[in-house]
């Protein structure tokens, strides 16, 4: 199924309107920002602006979420992350130690009903659970999931390569890369791209255009968009994706993937 594609090459940067607002204690310092789809509000605790808790609103004035960090712009989760129902009732709820859920991982229906139970241990599942409105036990599946090729990662750069085969390059690699937009309809997007000697427009067009259907990303059972970049590099004569590059011995496959809960629910992408 043939794909429209974004004729634009260059990022647009998002526009936002930040307050910093005077301590209102000895170290407390409150920051706030207004973005085109919702708002924050960044508490720091301490005076090196580490200790934070991360707010997010929607643009009626709607708490989503609540994010507890030890360290905020390493992006180091400590504490507990709490996502909220538009009335206010807790959505979901995990606890972070050095950025790894520990503990019980909870998601409630909007009345209140348990929806999932997860046991963590170092970022780790040990238990999991999904129950029906009833309260039944059902089959277990993915709070979210990123988008997903037909056949994983190592099926799109098989895919890539068939498309890229007369691209060659000497011993010295060279690097691309190019961002999709996977719609909630399965359907990929060029996104943003870079000029480049070695794939023109009309190519990078013909390798999206024919991409087959995706598998996309999901928060809770609800498919979303989501962005999703390639990075490729060209060495010896192939194309690779640049995390599989120095996959000796399949060892990228046999990793275990610590669970990372959103901090915030999906919001649309913005479009370049």
């Amino acid at each position: 199924m043939k794909v429209s594609v974004i004729w634009i090459s260059l990022w647009i940067l998002t526009t936002s309107v930040a307050e910093a607002l005077p301590p209102d204690s000895l170290w407390r310092m409150v920051e706030r920002k207004s973005l085109p789809a919702h708002d924050e509000e960044l508490i720091f605790h301490d005076k090196k602006k580490r200790f934070a808790t991360l707010k997010i609103f929607d643009k009626s004035g709607v708490l989503l979420t609540e994010t507890n960090f030890k360290d905020y712009y390493a992006g180091i989760r400590q504490g507990f992350a709490k996502g909220f129902y538009p009335d206010g009732q807790i959505y979901w709820i995990g606890d972070y130690r050095n950025n790894e859920l520990w503990g019980e991982f909870r998601v409630y229906y909007e009345d209140g009903t348990l929806k999932r139970r997860e046991l963590h241990w170092a970022g780790i599942k040990k238990e999991k659970h999904c129950y029906d409105r009833n309260g039944e036990e059902e089959p277990y599946h993915d709070f979210t999931n990123d988008p997903k090729f037909p056949g994983g990662e190592y099926a799109l750069q098989t895919y890539l390569r068939s498309k890229l085969k007369d691209i060659h390059v000497g011993a010295e690699a060279q690097m691309y890369s190019f961002d999709l937009l996977i719609q909630a309809d399965s359907v990929a997007v060029l996104q943003r791209f870079g000029k480049s000697s070695l794939i023109s427009l009309e190519k990078l067009t013909e390798i999206v255009e024919n991409m087959p259907k995706w598998t996309p990303a999901h928060f809770d059972d609800t498919p979303h968009e989501q962005i999703y970049q390639v990075n490729l590099i060209f060495k010896r004569g192939t194309v690779y994706l640049s995390h599989l590059a120095l996959d000796f011995a399949g060892a990228y496959r046999k990793q275990i993937k610590p669970f990372a809960t959103p901090t915030m629910p999906p919001l649309p992408a913005r479009r370049r």
